[in-house]
Order: C-alpha cells, then sequence, then structure tokens
C-alpha cells in the first residue's frame, strides 16, 4: 500500500505540473513556464521535429506561441505513468483550433525534461500559421 501512495502522490504532483504549466503559459509567464522544466529540456513540438534544448531555444517557441496570440485549455484528464504524464490539450486562436497531446517526462527532481507534442496539421481547425 505504501507504494500505491507514493505512486498517488507523485501523479498528483505530475497533474499539478500540468495546470500550472497551463496557467502560465495562457497568463504570458515565460519565467513560470520555463521553471518547470530542466536547464537541458528538450522539446519536440510536434514530435518527430528535431528537438529544441535548453532555455534559450523553448523561449523561442513559447514567445512565437504568445505571439500566435494561442491560449490553452485542458481537452479532457491528464494520464500519468512511470515518470511522465500525458494530456490532451487545444490551442485557440480567434480563427482555429489545434487539438494535441503532450507529454511531459519528468527527471528526479521533478522538472520537465523532455516535452513532446503530438499533432499534425489535420489536428487544426480553421486558419492557424504552423
Amino acid at each position: 500500500m505504501g507504494d500505491a501512495m507514493g505512486n498517488t502522490t507523485k501523479n498528483a504532483k505530475k497533474r499539478d505540473v500540468v495546470d500550472r504549466y497551463v496557467a502560465a503559459y495562457n497568463a504570458r509567464d515565460l519565467g513560470g513556464i520555463l521553471s518547470l522544466y530542466h536547464e537541458d529540456a528538450t522539446m519536440e513540438d510536434p514530435f518527430g521535429m528535431p528537438p529544441a534544448r535548453g532555455t534559450d531555444a523553448l523561449t523561442a517557441l513559447y514567445e512565437q506561441g504568445f505571439e500566435m496570440g494561442i491560449s490553452l485549455e485542458l481537452d479532457g484528464r491528464a494520464r500519468c505513468a512511470g515518470n511522465a504524464v500525458a494530456f490532451p490539450l487545444c490551442a485557440s486562436t480567434p480563427t482555429s483550433k489545434l487539438y494535441i497531446i503532450d507529454v511531459f517526462e519528468f527527471s528526479d527532481e521533478g522538472k520537465i525534461e523532455k516535452m513532446r507534442a503530438y499533432w499534425s496539421p489535420e489536428d487544426v481547425e480553421g486558419e492557424m500559421d504552423l
């Protein structure tokens, strides 16, 4: 039973990171977003693209999303397994919606080491400059 309680606590922390991530993104709080990441973290957005690595590369990607006027909304429950959490998102602009599954993999310290966004152009409704 101890392991079950430990996993429950760890999973609650992962879900908390997801909630903090969405709130920080929508507040355009770049510092808040970056504080969730390990300093050498990678981001594949979308998955299959060469990964962006480190604070400068992640900053550029988030600033691009801010400039596009994107806001995020959870589109279902987060699911935890191992050292990761997967969660459905809807990224919206005034003229479009993009449906995404994001996956965060965490370091032992609880920081995001890998972020992968699973989507393709067919997941877009409306006009979004990808």
